[in-house]
């Protein structure tokens, strides 16, 4: 049954200063947020509630992981920096350097650097350390998503390159499915991934190239116009989720994806989150509902769940 609406926002957390990354730890119910200017770690509950900022010793940071309810590890410039014990007095220690992207493991444990020089690395825990498990990487990685069970990554190559689906939690293992993706996707950079729908988007145009899979069949690809630029996309099942600078949350649904044509797609629905501050980011967790998280300039972060005929399920 796919989605067909959005629910009203819910703030569940204000934390003062420009939200620059979320991301899940589903097994615990927990978002991590990273705040810049100060730098600051927040582990929020996804039913909301009280979160005490842990202050990072950081001069900048882009990007955040938790490997548990206790670490997480963020980057700071070409640097992947640990935060042990966050929720009390964190400590930090180094834990990579030369490295161009952090993404996170919604299950938690590890997660994954892009390095430059064609390696990646494994970042978890080992006794009282973050410690990475470097790698070389098969192909020059120009995004890259973790999922349930499976990482997605595009390769340069060409025309758009080529999106690749990998068991695990890392690219390193060979691909179980490719999709070639059209020449009008090389600029996109930045993706958003599941085993039914990928999205591939850069921030600020309103040009995505989405891959779908349906069973068995091989995976297709083929770009798509949103009804204005995005900031974040995120993917659950079937459907695409965009937030504008504009403050709305849009829902593309597999219906209106299989529609789609050369022109801007009508979204399925659309919400305004009424936040303080323009959205930044957006990610998407599936664990006790299907929901949107919303970061803001002003520190906001904003729930939206997704629904079906009018129910959350």
């Amino acid at each position: 049954m796919p989605f067909t609406n959005l629910s009203s926002p819910r703030k569940v957390a204000g934390l003062g200063a420009e939200v620059a990354s979320l991301a899940a730890l589903e097994p615990a119910n927990l978002i991590a947020a990273l705040t810049t200017d100060p730098v600051t770690v927040s582990a929020v509950p996804f039913a909301g509630g009280t979160s005490k900022p842990s202050k990072v010793a950081l001069g900048a940071a882009t990007e955040v992981a938790l490997l548990s309810k206790a670490v997480a590890v963020v980057r700071s410039g070409d640097e992947i920096w640990a935060l042990l014990d966050i929720q009390h007095t964190p400590k930090l220690d180094q834990a990579a350097r030369d490295i161009r992207s952090l993404h996170a493991n919604p299950g938690g444990e590890t997660a994954f650097a892009i390095g430059w020089g064609g390696r990646g690395a494994e970042l978890k825990m080992h006794q009282h350390e973050v410690v990475g498990r470097d790698f070389t990487l098969r192909g020059e990685l120009r995004a890259c998503a973790i999922g349930a069970g499976e990482t997605y990554a595009v390769v340069d190559g060409p025309g758009g390159g080529q999106l690749r689906a990998h068991p695990g939690a890392t690219p390193e293992s060979a691909p179980s499915a490719r999709a070639d993706l059209p020449a009008d996707a090389a600029p996109l950079d930045r993706l958003a991934g599941g085993r039914e729908l990928a999205a591939l988007f850069k921030r600020g145009t309103a040009n995505a190239c989405v891959v779908r899979r349906a069973g068995m069949a091989p995976p297709s690809a083929k770009m798509v116009v949103l009804d204005g630029p995005a900031v974040g996309v995120a993917v659950i099942a079937s459907s695409l989720f965009a937030i504008g600078a504009d403050g709305k949350l849009r829902l593309f649904n597999a219906d209106a994806l299989q529609g789609a044509g050369p022109e801007p797609m009508t979204p399925t629905a659309v919400v305004d989150v009424r936040a303080n501050g323009e959205p930044t980011v957006l990610a998407a967790t599936t664990r006790g509902g299907n929901r949107l998280w919303i970061g803001t300039r002003a520190g906001d972060v904003i729930r939206v769940d997704a629904l079906k005929r009018g129910l959350d399920v």
